[in-house]
């Protein structure tokens, strides 16, 4: 009986007649390094600083700041809106406090008056205004010093305030600084003269400031955002 055909000496497939091996399988070239793309050196960003962190997001609470994407500054216009809804909504607490107070002599102001040629004499308490003012206080403090940092005028024309610079909540420590430096501003104003044009100022400075912020704005350290478009 002949032989059969062998393959190679160390074994693989027999080799025949006419039969071609398969070439040989390349070697896998060696798997490259992962690329990631460099950042841009540090003087390339504005200022010369570092890039910003990464993964963080625009926040959804509407407090991003006056930048692409976030709310711009609350025109003057606008603020005036929100503060005269505000004010018509304390008138008539101011005279309900007048009425129940106006037969008190807990800090009375006697003045007369001339009528038809008579004269007569009025008694007007400042206990009403006071209250009123402390009223007025701690409306502002506990909506603006809340989460959404806005009163009732506020958020009838969409504005909001907010911590200057980090654009976080102001918190009711804050708010009350604020309310009360413009509580000062607006009661002592109403005493003489002098104090009167600081109030106006305070109430005019938005319409030249670059964050139009009031003068009570930059001593509480914050800042008016537009959140919503008002028709």
């Amino acid at each position: 009986m002949p032989d059969e055909p062998t393959g190679p000496t160390g074994g693989g497939p027999p080799s025949y007649p006419g039969h071609v091996s398969p070439p040989p399988f390349p070697p896998s070239p060696p798997a490259a390094p992962p690329s990631y793309p460099l950042p841009p050196p540090p003087g390339s960003y504005p200022g010369g600083g570092y890039p910003p962190p990464q993964g963080q997001y625009p926040r959804p609470d509407g407090f991003g700041g006056p930048g692409p994407g976030g709310a711009p500054y609350a025109t003057w216009g606008t603020r005036l809106g929100g503060y005269l809804i505000d004010v018509v909504i304390f008138i008539p607490v101011f005279v309900i406090l007048a009425i129940l107070f106006r037969h008190t002599h807990v800090l009375s102001v006697h003045f007369n008056m001339r009528n038809n040629g008579t004269q007569q004499r009025r008694t007007f308490s400042l206990l009403s205004v006071i209250l009123t003012g402390v009223a007025d206080l701690v409306y502002v403090t506990v909506l603006c010093g809340g989460r959404r940092g806005q009163t009732v005028g506020m958020m009838a024309v969409g504005i909001r305030v907010v911590q200057d610079v980090t654009y976080d909540v102001v918190g009711y420590g804050r708010a009350l600084g604020r309310g009360l430096v413009e509580q000062v501003f607006r009661l002592l104003g109403s005493a003489t003269f002098i104090l009167g044009v600081v109030w106006l100022l305070d109430m005019l400075f938005p319409l030249w400031d670059k964050k139009r912020q009031t003068l009570h704005d930059k001593i509480a350290k914050t800042v008016v955002l537009r959140v919503r478009n008002v028709a």
